[in-house]
């Protein structure tokens, strides 16, 4: 009983996992855009030439660090949603809102 449960645990990890991966996060701040997904993985980064442009090197660190940080943010509430849902439809009714 208790390795069909972990089977079962196993299975729905991954399939969050699925899930996720296929969820798009967009940040976008000031010609800067990082996008990726909510499995938190990075899969582009656009620097527009005008903020290139500026030269301004700090400012342009900072707007990263800023925008990875609301990425990753983004990302993970998204995860807390999409495994909230899923936790719902597993229990029996009734114990949907027991996570909430």
């Amino acid at each position: 009983m208790l390795d069909d449960l972990m089977g079962n645990l196993e299975k729905q990890q991954a399939e969050i996992q699925k899930k996720l991966s296929a969820i798009v996060i967009e940040v976008k701040q000031e010609g800067l855009t990082i996008t990726g997904n909510a499995a938190k993985q990075v899969t582009n980064v656009m620097i527009s030439k005008e903020l290139i442009g500026s030269q301004d090197m700090e400012m342009i660190e900072d707007l990263l660090v800023t925008s990875i940080n609301r990425f990753i943010e983004d990302a993970q509430k998204a995860e807390a949603n999409e495994t909230q849902s899923m936790m719902s439809e597993m229990l029996p009714p009734g114990f949907g809102d027991l996570f909430k």
